[in-house]
């Protein structure tokens, strides 16, 4: 089987930034709904299993915003707890995150 690679965007549009040049910022402004809040736990095990489950020797999960450390550290805590319960076939995980910095401390 292939690689699988994942795109998550945990936040949604949401971002604690107002950066002039982000061309996401324009387009949640134009949606209905600009924003639809902070992923569930549920939605995210759903991603996760399936991603598991379809992917060959490596699966990526990037997570990208918006903002994506707006979720929170526990929230990437929680990623790789479900990576691990759901990774029965030893698949070669790497995680990837897109981020301005500005919610990053040592933890």
């Amino acid at each position: 089987m292939r690689p699988i690679h994942l795109l998550i965007k945990p936040a949604s549009g949401m971002c604690n930034l107002n950066c002039r040049y982000c061309f996401y910022r324009d387009i949640t402004k134009k949606r209905e709904q600009s924003s639809y809040g902070l992923m569930t736990e549920e939605t995210l095990e759903a991603v996760i299993q399936k991603g598991l489950s379809y992917a060959g020797q490596d699966c990526t999960i990037a997570f990208q915003g918006g903002e994506p450390t707006l979720a929170g550290l526990d929230f990437y805590k929680t990623v790789v707890e479900l990576e691990k319960k759901h990774n029965k076939k030893g698949i070669r995980v790497h995680n990837a995150i897109q981020t301005n910095g500005i919610g990053l401390d040592a933890d």
